[in-house]
């Protein structure tokens, strides 16, 4: 369904727009597949049962992008890296699940939902929608619990509980019995896939290529005081499937537009140098066509993508905008 569940029930499929039937619900349950923690949470949600087989399927989408988000973060965190690195990964889902919170609080706040709603017996478009949402909180809470009980020495981000997090980010008094509360069940203990250590991805902050006289140098298009923050972005091109483990271009499907839309991120947050300079010569403007230049070069062949990053900068950047919010590691670059 969604690409940030998230963020999507929010502002792309909302729940109010779905008007699909309670048998319609009823199938999309049969086959349902369930994802598992991938090891024991610190916190479990009590919430009341859902009856309905529309708020039992919401559920169940919420719930398993839970366990996606918790899955990632353990894989992710509780490994062998760098203290930079690690420090990055952290902060990055920091701001990710604040975001959660930030625009849950939003839409709570800009339709009016009377979440109280979720526990009486009544059922109609209103109060599925208050019951729906208030479970999306609950949930989003949750994430941002475990991420910094589990993981919060990898940062110097601010500790909150879970009362603070209803007073910070909801405005509100913390209710009497918690939603969100300690974990109670039993230990789940589920074997990780290992991680092959020659799938390590070193990021170099330098030329990775043969020097090119029709293309800059690392140091003449990268802005020196971001190449630190550059190399982690290039991690995460790695992570995400963009470029492989020897800088090459993957050649998958829909990663070119993302590199597109990155190079474009880059241009916005001031990555690159305005001019380069010499000492027995004018100095040269740095202009977009040295730009997909440099990726194209850097990132090897099937990388170009100068048509792309044109029409982000020109006539596409309504698809340029969608997809930046789509794709939450991209909406973060500054």
């Amino acid at each position: 369904m969604a690409k940030d569940l998230f963020i999507d029930l929010l502002y792309v499929e909302k729940v109010t727009d779905d008007k699909r039937t309670e048998n319609q619900f009823k199938e999309l349950l049969k086959g349902f597949k369930k994802q598992y923690l991938n090891t024991t949470p610190r916190y479990e949600i009590d919430f009341k049962k859902a009856y309905s087989n529309k708020r039992k399927y919401y559920l169940k989408l919420i719930e398993n992008e839970y366990i996606k988000n918790f899955n990632q973060i353990n894989d992710a965190l509780d490994a062998n890296s760098t203290a930079d690195h690690l420090s990055f990964l952290y902060d990055n889902a920091h701001r990710k699940f604040l975001n959660y919170l930030t625009q849950i609080k939003n839409y709570i706040s800009d339709n009016v939902i009377d979440e109280s709603l979720s526990l009486k017996p009544i059922q109609n478009d209103k109060s599925d929608e208050a019951y729906i949402i208030s479970f999306l909180k609950a949930n989003a809470m949750m994430l941002f619990m475990e991420l910094q009980e589990r993981f919060s020495e990898l940062s110097d981000a601010e500790i909150y509980t879970i009362e603070e997090l209803h007073e910070v980010f909801f405005n509100e008094e913390p209710p009497q019995e918690l939603i969100v509360k300690s974990y109670s069940g039993a230990e789940i203990k589920t074997v990780r896939k290992q991680v092959k250590q020659s799938s390590k991805f070193n990021a170099i902050q330098g030329d990775v290529r043969e020097e090119n006289n029709d293309v800059l140098s690392y140091n003449e298009l990268i802005n020196k005081p971001k190449q630190w923050e550059f190399a982690k972005l290039e991690e995460l091109l790695n992570e995400k499937g963009i470029i492989d483990d020897d800088y090459n271009f993957t050649k998958k499907r829909g990663k070119k537009i993302l590199l597109a839309a990155f190079m474009v991120k880059l241009t916005e947050a001031k990555y690159f140098n305005e001019r380069i300079f010499f000492e027995d010569k004018p100095s040269k403007k740095i202009e977009r066509k040295h730009i997909h230049k440099f990726f194209a070069h850097r990132y090897g062949p099937g990388s170009n993508a100068d048509k792309e990053y044109r029409n982000f900068l020109g006539a596409e950047k309504r698809a340029y905008q969608k997809l930046v919010d789509a794709n939450f590691w991209l909406d973060q670059i500054k």
